[in-house]
């Protein structure tokens, strides 16, 4: 079984790629840069299982499963991260993750999760309770994709009116929207939404 990783992070990829060889698996190669990693992966044909961070720089890992998914039907995808959120979780798998893994997964967990790999069975490592941090990329997905659009029309000042003519959505959905993510930033008003927008650069 052959594996390539792809993790921003040197210290991490080259810690997994140790684990993993000592459970007699095959790390061909640890890419730090996502889009090289792609670009190896249209050259050969022989990898199994992509190990990838989920938050990095420029190409997240919710691209790279997309592009998986769409150019590699073969190759399976174990997403990993540091966040156990369910938000995020989900919309690994949406994205065409196979597995779905925090950090602080076991020898044992990773194990039993790639197995699940290869029988398709969607995989979730499941702590005691989900992660507290705030971050750009967390307070990012707490919003929907919808949500993140009408955001992006508040910044630049629109109406009710006016977001529900740009997006085609009836004035009252815009409202609930807007409630919706006055209550996930934990904000009172438009001023506060800005704030959070540009302390966590969410659009």
């Amino acid at each position: 079984m052959r594996i390539i990783i792809i993790d921003d992070h040197k210290i991490f990829g080259e810690g997994l790629a140790s684990l993993l060889s000592s459970i007699d698996l095959e790390v061909v190669r640890v890419f730090q840069e996502p889009k090289i990693a792609l670009e190896y992966l249209k050259k050969v044909n022989d990898v199994d299982i992509v190990f990838t961070d989920i938050n990095m720089p420029g190409f997240n890992g919710f691209k790279i499963c997309e592009e998986i998914k769409l150019r590699h039907i073969k190759i399976k995808t174990i997403a990993m991260s540091m966040y156990d959120d369910s938000r995020i979780k989900q919309q690994a798998i949406k994205s065409g993750a196979n597995i779905y893994l925090t950090k602080t997964a076991t020898k044992e967990e990773i194990s039993k999760a790639i197995k699940n790999c290869f029988n398709n069975k969607k995989h979730f490592h499941k702590t005691q309770k989900e992660s507290t941090i705030n971050d750009e990329f967390t307070i990012k997905y707490k919003l929907t994709s919808r949500e993140r659009d009408v955001l992006s029309e508040l910044l630049n000042e629109r109406s009710n009116k006016e977001i529900a003519d740009i997006l085609n959505i009836s004035k009252r959905t815009v409202e609930t929207h807007r409630k919706n993510i006055n209550l996930k930033l934990d904000v009172k008003n438009s001023i506060g939404i800005a704030k959070v927008a540009l302390k966590y650069n969410l659009v």
